[in-house]
């Protein structure tokens, strides 16, 4: 099988590209360990410059394998010693050229070779590259037809890793025999699995080749491999090669390493003490495209190396951090974690050591950590480590930093890299600034704008859609399109987007799949919060609708496909989100179809990440599935040694918002012991919405409550709100929830002894609120008036003295009699009523059914219940239902509920 260039063949391998599309999307019914026959195949080793692009994981920073060797160390004869005790890799270029070697020379003289390349810096490679090229490959090439497949291996993958490319002849030939020998060995011994892992990852590097074609027959030898595996060694290397091989692995090869990997684990022979392999097996679960599905052998992997975490090497042990933030758990690692990575950045000054220990920060910690990130972001020396501009964003992003001085050094930074790395370039690397942008800026509420980035970026996006092939592929082209549309600068962006990319839109449509929709919606819902706020052309307008349209039609077809293949909790809930993006979206047939299906979702693999992407959305569209929601709360009881206090924060500030009570109360002591043991490590403001919550359902335990009403922790509020990054929302909100729960306390509560310490507040709140009338408590008011034939005898937008405001309050004497109000209001009057009249807006009530009080107003009505009240609703659906609009029908409704004969 020889791999070489060929233009003209462009188009066949994107033919090829949409064939293997397809099969992912039906893998469990293809079968992907047929034997491909490689004798007499001709086929391009990759494309040319700007080719095919595909879905794939970064493979670039994989570590080797395994340390080669100096030299084999049987039958060593006086050249391999030689070979072995050479200083400098010119010595050992030298002894390669001046002497009559055998073929195990040059693969041992190219083994010590990369083991010289991994200490120089960049120049040093460099010149090591050029000499490879002009004197390594001429004496291997006459060899390689004497190399085993251990030998072209470890061969290949060096040589790959020293950035020798795949266009070399030698190179290629020697891809093409071990190639060769893994397709001749299918029927008989199985291949090494040494030889395997390096040839996984060197076809792997730089993404030269369509893995899925070159790699086939790999399968079949993984799945014997996998049931010969005992030992530390095979479980990495086998990880290494399912991570590689991840595009063509099937549930059932998954499946059967995952059992395998358990058994190990429970006969003792992987443990803390081999961490290496572990965090080999982690780092292969934790790919996106099935993460979410192996959450229970991750938090299993994760608790086994609990004990090692304080004597981790330092990249396994930012490995270890990144996979905990993704997942949210386990919350015994916590300590842990957040323990050695301090400890790792007073040794390592690095933005990736500093992205480490950043999220495990208190709010009270993140002064300090922004001086260290002032420090090493003017650092040039620190901007030359490898993705410092990923490790700088993932720190901005974790302290959330609004000061305008860090994100212009930052994004300027980024600028800097764009036009100085040339791999920036390459393979659309540039992508992930694009998503970094798309996402900060949504963190500071759309209001940043660094116009000379957003420039450079939106010139490159439009430059890969119209000239190169990834403008022609589905994955490549959302997240290209997704950046222009929410950032313009291209022609007449004021009034319109491209007509190139609504044109590719629309061909790619059905290719689209749920996260390509999801990136796209995004980007149209900052195109119309940054740029067409104030005004929206009529040409923007009907593209959007157009669009509109295609993200419709996408949903529809997702949706139809899941009777057949179930969709996961977290597609649906970006199918969910991507609808909800557009407010346009919102009132259609799909968008509440896809809300409907949470109610036959089956939630088998649940996780905290899962749980609090559920969470959020139920908050966010105040859709109630008691379902899901008992499903989460279950999570929660099961799991509570392992979720964390901020996961049972989102759970039961959504149940409360929607007015769910859970079925047991066991669960909400579960959760009391979450808030209670990560108390310290949880925001204010979580703290309070999760006790307001606790207060809802009656469960919250009197230590919580002493450690919430003390001097200590108003302080600790206080602290929060002078270092918060939104002066303008987040204090208002803290203060305004704290207010809440110190008001449920007192009324739910007395036996707690809080004091009411919060009419300064209300009263302030008063002041600087004017009262706002619509055109519903208006027709009340009139009616009332006209009812009452006094305006004296009721009160309009009454706030009573624990802050509750009522829309409309009457008094009425034992004989039923309206009078006017007393001057000052008090719990019980002597054979006099008082009626609260609550005017209930839709978004009193759950979305998807206008029965479903939700939790604040439940409690806003117990509460006015308890403070003497008599509460009366008037519901805005039923008030503008056409039954009302009958004459008269307004004022006999008003009669009926206040049961005045005249």
């Amino acid at each position: 099988m020889y791999l070489n260039y060929l233009s003209r063949a462009q188009w066949k391998y994107f033919r090829h590209l949409l064939q293997m599309r397809h099969m992912r999307l039906a893998g469990k019914h293809t079968n992907l360990t047929a034997r491909l026959p490689l004798q007499g195949v001709s086929l391009p080793a990759f494309l040319p410059e700007g080719g095919l692009q595909r879905r794939h994981y970064s493979f670039d920073n994989e570590e080797p394998l395994d340390t080669p060797v100096s030299v084999y160390t049987s039958n060593l004869d006086p050249l391999h010693k030689r070979l072995a005790q050479a200083q400098t890799s010119d010595s050992v270029l030298k002894l390669m050229t001046n002497n009559d070697l055998q073929h195990t020379h040059i693969v041992g003289g190219i083994s010590i070779l990369w083991q010289h390349y991994q200490s120089f810096d960049q120049p040093e490679r460099n010149a090591l590259t050029e000499s490879l090229l002009q004197r390594v490959l001429p004496l291997l090439e006459p060899h390689i037809n004497q190399l085993d497949v251990d030998e072209l291996s470890r061969t290949y993958l060096y040589l790959r890793k020293m950035h020798i490319p795949n266009s070399e002849v030698a190179v290629e030939a020697v891809l093409m025999r071990a190639l060769l020998l893994v397709n001749d060995q299918v029927d008989k011994d199985p291949i090494p699995l040494t030889a395997l892992s390096r040839l996984a990852v060197g076809i792997n590097l730089e993404r030269d080749f369509f893995t899925p074609l070159v790699c086939r027959n790999f399968v079949h030898y993984l799945e014997k491999h996998i049931a010969q595996c005992g030992s530390e060694d095979q479980v990495r290397l086998l990880s290494t090669c399912l991570f590689q091989l991840h595009m063509i692995v099937d549930e059932e090869l998954l499946n059967s390493f995952k059992r395998r990997v358990v058994e190990l684990i429970d006969r003792n022979v992987l443990s803390h003490e081999t961490p290496k392999a572990l965090l080999k097996v982690l780092h292969m679960l934790n790919i996106p495209v099935w993460s979410q599905e192996h959450t229970q052998l991750i938090r299993k992997i994760m608790l086994v190396l609990q004990p090692c975490i304080p004597h981790l090497e330092p990249g396994d042990l930012k490995s270890l951090c990144r996979a905990f933030l993704h997942h949210q758990e386990p919350a015994e690692l916590v300590g842990p974690l957040k323990e050695s990575s301090e400890k790792l950045l007073n040794e390592e000054a690095s933005a990736d050591a500093l992205s480490c220990v950043v999220p495990f920060a208190t709010p009270l910690e993140r002064d300090k950590y922004t001086q260290r990130f002032r420090e090493l972001l003017d650092s040039e020396d620190v901007w030359l480590l490898p993705n410092a501009s990923g490790h700088f964003f993932s720190v901005l992003r974790a302290l959330k930093i609004a000061d305008l001085k860090f994100c212009n050094t930052y994004w300027s930074g980024v600028v800097r890299e764009l036009d100085s790395c040339e791999e920036e370039q390459t393979h659309l690397r540039f992508l992930r600034h694009c998503q970094r942008y798309m996402n900060f800026n949504n963190n500071l509420g759309g209001t940043y704008r660094h116009f000379e980035v957003e420039k450079k970026l939106s010139q490159m996006c439009m430059t890969a859609m119209e000239e190169d092939i990834s403008g022609r592929l589905p994955t490549k082209f959302a997240r290209l399109a997704a950046f222009v549309l929410a950032y313009g600068h291209t022609p007449f962006s004021w009034k319109k987007f491209p007509n190139v990319l609504l044109s590719k839109l629309l061909a790619m449509a059905p290719q689209l799949d749920i996260n390509e929709c999801f990136l796209l919606s995004r980007g149209m819902q900052i195109a119309c919060e940054l740029r067409f706020r104030q005004h929206l052309p009529s040409l923007a307008g009907m593209q959007l609708a157009t669009m509109d349209n295609v993200l419709i039609s996408c949903a529809e077809r997702h949706l139809a496909t899941a009777e057949e293949w179930p969709l996961s909790a977290s597609d649906l809930s970006m199918i969910v989100r991507t609808l909800s993006h557009r407010k346009s979206l919102k009132n259609t047939v799909v968008y509440n179809k896809s809300l409907s299906l949470y109610k036959s979702l089956h939630c088998k693999d649940l996780s905290s990440r899962v749980v609090r992407d559920m969470a959020y959305n139920f908050n966010a569209s105040q859709f109630l599935v008691p379902e899901l929601l008992e499903s989460m709360f279950g999570y929660i009881s099961e799991q509570h040694k392992h979720v964390t206090g901020d996961t049972v924060e989102k759970v039961l500030t959504c149940s409360y918002n929607l007015g769910y009570t859970p079925t047991s109360l066991e669960v909400l002591n579960h959760a009391s012991e979450v808030l209670l043991r990560d108390f310290d490590q949880m925001s204010g403001l979580a703290i309070v919405q999760a006790c307001l919550a606790l207060c809802f359902y009656k469960s919250i335990p009197e230590q919580l409550i002493n450690r919430i009403f003390c001097v200590k922790f108003i302080q600790r509020i206080e602290d929060e709100i002078q270092v918060c990054y939104s002066k303008a929302t987040y204090p208002e909100r803290v203060l305004n929830l704290v207010m809440q729960l110190n008001r449920t306390v007192c009324l739910d509560l007395p036996e707690a002894n809080v004091p009411w310490f919060q009419q300064n507040y209300i009263e302030a709140q008063m002041s600087k609120k004017p009262l706002q009338s619509s055109t519903f408590s208006k027709d009340v008011k009139d009616l009332l008036q006209n009812l009452l034939k006094d305006k004296n005898h009721f009160r309009c937008n009454h706030t009573t003295p624990y802050g509750y405001q009522i829309d409309f309050v009457i008094h009425f004497d034992r004989d039923r009699k309206p009078i006017p109000a007393p001057p000052v209001e008090a719990t019980m009057l002597d054979r006099i009523t008082k009626v609260a009249i609550l005017l209930l807006r839709l978004d009193s009530f759950c979305e998807n059914d206008l029965t479903a009080l939700r939790g604040p107003e439940s409690l806003k009505m117990k509460h006015l219940e308890m403070m003497g009240y008599k509460v009366l609703q008037i519901n805005e659906h039923d008030w503008n239902s056409k039954y009302m609009a009958a004459p008269g029908a307004k004022a006999n409704y008003l009669k009926c509920l206040l049961q005045i004969s005249n």
